[in-house]
């Protein structure tokens, strides 16, 4: 198993962190690589979807979400099992600041190793770069009411078509 990590410090409590990692819906406001949809808990029904490289094409895969102990962490997997199979990992740790987020990848599987040497520095530079639109995000968040971003909840509307509120 290859594990890539990156840890930084957030000016935001555990719970705000949390939360903005677990609303999927609020994922494009943040989020530059992948989108997650469905359900944030363990076992949930989710998709993945993800840009490869510098295309213009979008792939979706289904997710299984592997942890969500609030406001602790949150964990999935995406891939083939024995093949190619990664995790993508949130850690928070409350400090005196605010949270100390790891966000870790970890591939295994035939493929594991040799993705991981090929791409070791674009992976890392990945997560750095989430994790700095997800400390932007949460510094727009605390600079205006919480209200104001939140993701509406969807609605049903006219014959069973869902509309946003």
């Amino acid at each position: 198993m290859t594990t890539i990590d990156n840890v930084t410090a957030l000016n935001a409590p555990p719970l705000r962190v949390w939360t903005v990692l677990t609303d999927f819906a609020g994922h494009p406001r943040w989020k530059p690589f992948i989108q997650l949809s469905g359900a944030a808990v363990p076992g949930g029904d989710a998709t993945y979807t993800f840009r490869i490289g510098g295309l213009d094409r979008s792939m979706t895969s289904k997710a299984d979400i592997i942890r969500a102990d609030k406001p602790l962490a949150f964990a999935w997997t995406a891939g083939v099992a024995k093949f190619l199979l990664f995790e993508e990992a949130y850690a928070l740790e409350g400090d005196s600041t605010g949270t100390r987020l790891r966000h870790s990848l970890r591939f295994s599987g035939l493929l594991a190793s040799p993705l991981a040497a090929l791409m070791r520095r674009k992976l890392q530079a990945s997560l750095v770069r989430s994790d700095e639109c997800l400390e932007r995000h949460l510094r727009r968040l605390s600079a205006s009411p919480l209200s104001k971003h939140r993701t509406p909840p969807v609605r049903a509307g006219v014959n069973g078509q869902r509309r946003r509120k």
